[in-house]
């Protein structure tokens, strides 16, 4: 029988260390959640830095709208 390597032992002893949270890699908050863009992976921000609009409002109130 071959034993276990160390850190296997110690991981099943102690447990796995917990990872570093998620940051967001446009505004580089910690996040739970990202935006992406349809279609790709291209991360487009998260809930901290993205606000979400009703589409009929954005003409009343001078939101820009990319195209």
């Amino acid at each position: 029988m071959i034993p276990d390597a160390p850190w296997i032992r110690d991981a099943e002893q102690n447990g796995m260390p917990s990872s570093a949270p998620p940051v967001c890699p446009v505004c580089y908050q910690e996040t739970d959640r990202f935006y992406i863009a349809n279609g790709s992976n291209e991360i487009i921000g998260c809930e901290n830095c993205i606000d979400s609009v009703d589409a009929w409002d954005t003409e009343h109130e001078g939101t820009t709208i990319i195209r």
